[in-house]
């Protein structure tokens, strides 16, 4: 058996520095830093305008102005509900994976910082879902609308269809996971410094922010151990979902948008999503590629991904 190949560049103290400071930085173990009951304001919208990809079209813009408000409300539940789900089928368990297949007894700090990085996740995910029903309260709204899972999370339960092997669906999982991680804190700076929307939001995304921006850095480490690590066969495939995993970031997906826009009863949902599309063509999601970009050059197989960073490191391009 071929033993691990060594990563000269992993930073093991920034690892350790992290682990030590996890139970003054997090989130979950400082549970007043997650009181986010301030005042509620009936005027501001619960998710940023420039976020919503058709919201200057003009057919949109002829909507009245409760609707146009609702379709935020909807954009900030729908954000909420894919953040869960990221976090609780994806994250969850390909953090869980790493933690207690790809990391040995020699790698503590590691998979200390997995285990902490679990913790957050979880409460993550409570948060967000007290968000949830915390604006379904505030706005008096009915039932929920059947809103779509992302086209990221199609692509990767797709793809694991497709494999046969139980640790390929798991490898699968953990590249998702990595550039789901490593790239987050962009889509997050623009929630959190976003003063027109509802404080409460804008403080669950900058709670959620703070943690992830540890996580970001554990996790690039993390990856590297975890490469070290693998045998040649999973190393290829984890080079090559890794390149799947970017370009399924980075599509356009106006699933969920498409599907508020019917439901609240939009005459227009199909013409305003299309033309949409149609301008927007060359827009992706977004996100900072650039520690991803280091990752894979750290890693020495930067030339044999098959994505191009350029146009998507910290894109301006429509969310």
């Amino acid at each position: 058996m071929e033993t691990a190949i060594e990563i000269v560049s992993v930073d093991h103290q920034l690892v350790i520095r992290l682990n030590q400071a996890w139970s003054k930085r997090a989130t979950v173990c400082s549970p007043a830093k997650a009181d986010v009951s301030e005042a509620f304001d009936p005027t501001r919208a619960d998710y940023p305008e420039r976020l919503v990809p058709f919201f200057h079209h003009p057919a949109f813009q002829a909507l009245s102005e409760e609707l146009k408000s609702s379709v935020l409300t909807w954009g900030w539940i729908g954000y909420n509900l894919r953040t869960v789900t990221a976090e609780e089928l994806v994250v969850n368990p390909a953090l869980s994976v790493i933690a207690n297949q790809y990391l040995g007894p020699d790698d503590w700090h590691f998979r200390e910082a997995m285990q902490q990085a679990l913790i957050d996740e979880h409460y993550h995910t409570l948060m967000h879902l007290r968000a949830v029903e915390r604006t379904r309260a505030e706005r008096k709204l009915g039932a929920m609308l059947d809103l779509p899972p992302s086209v990221t999370y199609l692509r990767l339960k797709a793809l694991q269809q497709e494999l046969s092997e139980p640790w390929q669906q798991d490898m699968a999982a953990i590249t998702f996971a990595v550039v789901a991680e490593i790239s987050v804190n962009a889509f997050l700076d623009l929630l959190a410094d976003d003063q027109s929307i509802q404080p409460q939001n804008r403080l669950v995304a900058e709670l959620h922010n703070r943690d992830e921006y540890a996580h970001s850095k554990v996790l690039a480490e993390v990856a590297k151990v975890m490469y070290a690590n693998m045998q040649p066969e999973q190393r290829a495939f984890f080079t090559r979902t890794l390149s799947q995993a970017l370009s399924a970031f980075v599509a356009q997906d106006y699933s969920m948008w498409e599907a508020i826009l019917s439901q609240l009863g939009v005459e227009q949902a199909r013409q305003i999503i299309d033309e949409t599309r149609e301008s927007n063509r060359n827009a992706t999601i977004m996100r900072d590629y650039s520690g991803l970009h280091r990752l894979a050059e750290d890693l020495g197989i930067g030339a044999q991904i098959d994505f191009d960073f350029r146009p998507t490191l910290k894109s301006e391009a429509a969310a």
